[in-house]
């Protein structure tokens, strides 16, 4: 009698295990990994010196800076670039201290090896990349989004383009400013 009853005890302990594995939430396998890259072009550059190729900030580049900060506020930033000029730097250096970051920086002539370099290290996290007037659109294009305008003017400063690359490796772009608005 205490035979049956111990199968019959294993039986239910087996049916309870199944019936709960059933369940039990699965763990998606679909769990999607999205990219995301801010593009931003440097703030406005001191024109003291027209022949100075390396000028700092304006005053009115680091109130900037400083914007770009509360525009990012509450995202997680994982990692920031910047070419290695003076403008760029500054432009991203109060965010990077914000975050706890070093900023990187990148050649502007090689976007193939900014993407390469963000998508080895950097995939399913967000990056901030701060460029010229004349390389954030080509930056857009080498992550794979199409460019919302053919030129960024010399006189517009508060560009910022959201890059979205979907686990498939389908880009989305969505065009934004910040900071006081230039034209």
């Amino acid at each position: 009698m205490k035979l049956h009853h111990y199968f019959r005890f294993i039986l239910v302990l087996v049916a309870g295990i199944l019936l709960s594995c059933q369940m039990a939430p699965q763990q998606s396998s679909d769990a999607k990994t999205e990219t995301t890259i801010f593009v931003v072009r440097h703030a406005e550059k001191a024109d003291a010196d027209p022949t100075d190729q390396d000028p700092a900030l304006a005053p009115e580049g680091e109130v900037r800076a400083q914007e770009l900060v509360k525009y990012m506020k509450g995202k997680k930033i994982d990692a920031i670039f910047s070419t290695p000029y003076k403008r760029t730097q500054s432009t991203v250096q109060p965010l990077a201290e914000q975050n706890g970051l070093t900023v990187q920086t990148y050649n502007p002539k090689d976007n193939a090896a900014l993407k390469a370099q963000v998508m080895q290290n950097y995939t399913g996290k967000t990056v901030v990349i701060a460029g010229h007037s004349n390389t954030i659109l080509p930056i857009v294009e080498a992550f794979g989004a199409t460019k919302p305008f053919d030129a960024v003017a010399d006189s517009k400063y508060d560009h910022i383009f959201k890059i979205t690359i979907s686990e498939d490796g389908t880009a989305t772009i969505e065009p934004a400013t910040y900071g006081a608005a230039t034209n």
